[in-house]
């Protein structure tokens, strides 16, 4: 399968899509839909994380580094990602969330044990 074209080749003008064809069973829709040059219609700031992302290999501290933002920010984009990708929220996981603020000094480690028996 050849890339997506977003503009035309000729005259680099904005191109429009006329017709989406499945590959399964051929069927045809014909119409004027708009070519955006976006990867599946993503926000342009949430594929360029992504791609940061995967580049990172999943390193939240690297995608810091690269993007140079908060660790807040990642998390943030990571969830607006997720969403994107319409990939569910399961139930989080406490224990990261509280260990990160106990390495960042944000709670003690009395609050932290706490927080992990009770579980939120």
């Amino acid at each position: 399968m050849k890339k997506k074209l977003s503009e035309c080749p000729v005259c680099s003008s904005l191109l429009k899509v006329s017709e989406y064809t499945c590959s399964s069973c051929k069927t045809r829709v014909k119409g004027d839909f708009e070519c955006d040059g976006n990867f599946a219609g993503f926000d342009k700031e949430i594929l360029e994380f992504i791609k940061v992302f995967v580049y990172a290999e999943g390193s939240i501290k690297q995608v810091e580094k690269l993007m140079n933002c908060s660790y807040p920010k990642v998390k943030n984009l990571l969830k607006k990602a997720k969403a994107a990708l319409n990939i569910e929220e399961e139930e989080s996981d406490i224990s990261a969330e509280v260990l990160e603020k106990l390495s960042k000094g944000e709670i003690s480690t009395e609050e932290a044990l706490n927080k992990l028996s009770k579980g939120r």
